[in-house]
């Protein structure tokens, strides 16, 4: 017998006095009703219902019955509305990790307003630009731009931004422009990585992708750092529009290898692998893709 059913068909068949209209409104048969009122007779060991042909009658015990189940009925109910409430309610903490510039510039402003709607959410915000090991060091989602690295993690697309392979006029006046990628491995590089001295950089052009190795004299974690240098003459960069488009608007700096495709910068939350994503970082990571979309889809 489920308890559950058989208080509320109880509850009912007094308010109702009818099996049939109670069988009705639960969407059960007349018959399965009769089991579960003998069933919680038997259970409490009373009568709580008189029955004839015609009529039915409820007992003394049946009607004081009657009064605790409608209080127990009530508090379910509220509790169940309690429980769905906080389900889908937002609120908790969430362990955020951001690249140190996409995040100061983008992330920032769409938390910000996202924490203003939502004022039951926590957040604790990390920046850094190296990959974190999100379970390892308790991140509930993490940011990053570019490749992912860690093909276990549940990846949430945000964006797809465009890449520029840039450099300032006074560093091709003085070295010359390459035409070719492969040219690319006699030029200073301005690699943006986390402490290695060469990386591969690749170009599509119709069909073919071409694969090349740079380097140069400065390598830097921080894409502002790079594109600074960039500005100042000291090499060749591959940099997210968002970054180079106002300095590419005013002539500080020009693209480079313009017959050939850099690849996209696509913008991804990462979550812990095998994880349910709990409400508020669904609704987080849903902001953010809206939020992000202006500044990606600018080409």
């Amino acid at each position: 017998m489920n308890r559950l059913s058989a208080l509320q068909a109880y509850t009912r068949l007094v308010e109702l006095e009818s099996f049939s209209g109670v069988a009705a409104e639960l969407r059960v048969k007349q018959s399965t009703v009769s089991k579960w009122i003998a069933a919680l007779e038997e259970h409490l060991g009373v009568r709580l219902i008189d029955r004839t042909t015609r009529s039915l009658r409820v007992t003394d015990a049946g009607r004081r019955f009657y009064q605790r189940a409608t209080v127990i009925l009530s508090d379910y109910e509220a509790a169940v509305a309690e429980a769905r409430e906080e389900a889908t309610a937002l609120r908790g903490r969430i362990r955020l990790n951001v690249p140190v510039v996409f995040g100061q510039r983008f992330i920032v402003p769409a938390v910000t307003d996202f924490l203003l709607e939502h004022e039951a959410v926590e957040l604790e915000l990390v920046f850094g630009d190296r990959y974190t090991n999100l379970v390892d060091e308790g991140y509930d989602v993490a940011i990053r731009v570019g490749l992912q690295l860690d093909s276990t993690l549940q990846s949430h697309a945000l964006g797809d931004g465009r890449r520029h392979l840039v450099a300032a006029p006074a560093y091709l006046a003085k070295w010359g422009s390459p035409h070719k990628p492969k040219e690319l491995e006699g030029h200073q590089c301005l690699v943006h990585t986390e402490g290695r001295t060469r990386a591969a950089w690749t170009f599509a052009r119709g069909k073919r992708v071409h694969r090349v190795s740079v380097g140069g004299r400065v390598t830097a974690n921080h894409s502002e750092a790079t594109l600074h240098m960039t500005k100042s003459g000291m090499g060749i960069a591959l940099l997210a529009n968002w970054l180079v488009a106002p300095d590419l608007a005013c002539g500080a700096l020009v693209t480079v290898l313009d017959a050939y495709q850099p690849p996209s910068a696509p913008v991804r939350a990462l979550t812990p692998p095998g994880r349910k994503v709990a409400p508020r970082i669904r609704a987080l990571i849903d902001h953010l893709r809206l939020a992000l979309a202006p500044a990606l889809s600018s080409r």
